[in-house]
């Protein structure tokens, strides 16, 4: 009888171990092999903005819906609510002149690069200086609000500065909180009005530069996303027709009623000369209660463009307040306002964050406002650090697991078979 040829034990446990070793190496190398392998989670050129000697605000953009969180020298931050392809995060009660390291949980995977740290100002030595805002409206091109878009503000002399945009498609920048490039001091804005440079990104995918001037800023005219000019609609009267008819305005704006823009609902903010600023009927009379700091109501006007503000006389200590805003009058008001925040002015050196909400539904990807992988020439912006030249972590494919998977089911028979 003919005997069956066998494999000898040793040279099959072998052929075992350098297969397990080219399988540990084909499992933790990133393959190109597969179009399956994904950074659409990738951060895209994350900003620092907003830098104080106590907070920073970073904000990015990722090619597809994804839920992220950062994490601030290994303080983790909760995931957003709902995912987004715009991301917005305000870290607080940060050390004076610290450096701190951050990264960026996308997607379930963790990322990292040299770029992402920042260093917070100095204690200013200036008085903090007076009530001075720039804020104002993102619209889309069918004339809704462009919630979830964030606005990066280039002033020169300035750090640079952001905001995000809420659901009514509002966005504020505290001038008056805001330090001067180097980090020094309180920036203080040119006496004459100089250029600036404002870049909105929208939620769905479109990039938006437009010029304005220092002295319009107090509001903003409205900003159309894709025109890379600004609305004069909420700011100039409506023109005419040589017969007398009024000539058509585009796009067509929502008539403004009252609301308070700034504080924000539930915010905490960390100056005792807040800004409270928002919009109404233009020329209307605005009474202002602040409590409970202030028992008697102030009075205020709203301008021709419906932008009303007003300032408290003296500053405010760490507590829970709330401010009402009414038009009409105080016994028979048309309209009632309230929103409640908290002033937190003490350095208690521990981290505090707050997330942007999140959109839900996108159109198309984000590109980024570099000049590095966008598919489309946009203009550069102004950042607090450069975009990385290097692309992020990249997922792996799936072609070397499955290769694995079937050499070992493979070889697993094969050796059942043939080795003693």
């Amino acid at each position: 009888m003919k005997k069956e040829k066998r494999i000898p034990t040793i040279v099959g446990l072998l052929f075992l171990v350098l297969f397990l070793a080219v399988s540990v190496y084909l499992t933790q190398i990133r393959t190109v092999w597969s179009p399956k392998a994904s950074g659409d989670c990738s951060p895209i050129n994350p900003q620092v903005t907003n830098i104080t000697h106590t907070s920073v605000d970073i904000s990015f953009t990722t090619s597809d819906i994804c839920s992220t969180s950062l994490r601030v020298n290994n303080q983790n931050l909760a995931s957003i609510k709902d995912p987004s392809r715009t991301h917005y995060f305000q870290a607080k009660n940060l050390k004076v002149t610290t450096s701190y390291v951050y990264s960026i949980i996308s997607g379930g995977q963790n990322f990292t690069h040299s770029n992402y740290g920042f260093r917070t100002a100095s204690r200013p030595t200036s008085s903090l200086p007076t009530s001075n805002l720039a804020w104002g409206k993102v619209y889309k091109a069918d004339t809704k609000p462009a919630s979830g878009s964030i606005v990066y503000l280039n002033i020169p002399g300035a750090a640079p500065l952001s905001s995000f945009v809420t659901a009514d498609g509002n966005w504020s920048i505290s001038l008056a909180n805001s330090f001067n490039e180097s980090k020094t001091d309180w920036f203080v804005p040119p006496t004459a009005a100089v250029e600036e440079d404002i870049v909105v990104i929208s939620e769905d995918g479109v990039t938006t530069q437009v010029v304005n001037t220092t002295a319009n800023n107090n509001p903003v005219p409205d900003i159309i996303i894709g025109q890379n000019n600004l609305s004069l609609a909420a700011t100039t009267p409506i023109p005419t027709s040589a017969a007398g008819q009024i000539a058509s305005v585009s796009p067509v704006l929502a008539v403004k009623t009252l609301s308070i823009l700034n504080p924000k609902e539930g915010e905490v903010v960390s100056s005792s000369k807040p800004d409270f600023f928002g919009i109404a009927p233009a020329n209307t009379k605005i009474f202002v209660e602040l409590s409970p700091s202030s028992s008697a109501s102030n009075e205020t006007m709203s301008d021709s463009s419906g932008s009303w503000k007003w300032s408290y006389g003296s500053d405010l200590t760490d507590g829970s307040y709330s401010i009402t805003v009414k038009t009409g009058s105080l016994q028979q008001p048309l309209e009632t306002v309230s929103q409640k925040f908290s002033i937190l002015i003490s350095n208690s050196g521990t981290l505090s964050y707050e997330s942007s909400p999140s959109a839900t539904s996108f159109p198309t990807a984000i590109p980024t406002p570099s000049p590095t992988n966008i598919p489309t020439q946009v203009p550069t912006i102004r950042v607090a650090y450069p975009s990385t030249t290097s692309s992020p972590p990249v997922t792996g494919g799936t072609l070397p697991t499955i290769l694995v998977i079937t050499s070992a089911l493979i070889f697993f028979f094969v050796s059942v078979k043939f080795i003693k």
